[in-house]
């Protein structure tokens, strides 16, 4: 009998671990998204800054 609680015990345990690790990777999957979309929102606010330099540079203002 005691053999039969000590591997039920281990089997919660380990079923336990794995759920908690799913929950992980989630949330990783999730701020790797977010820091993805805030990549490319920094990308297009320096190409809109470069834009207009290069307009400033070729007529004296920018549009």
């Amino acid at each position: 009998m005691k053999k039969v609680l000590f591997i039920a015990a281990i089997s919660l345990t380990l079923l336990a671990s794995c759920r908690e690790s799913e929950k992980n990777e989630t949330i990783s999957n999730e701020e790797m998204m977010l820091q993805k979309q805030d990549s490319l929102e920094q990308v297009k606010a320096e190409n809109k800054r470069m834009d207009s330099l290069q307009q400033v540079e070729s007529h004296g203002h920018a549009h």
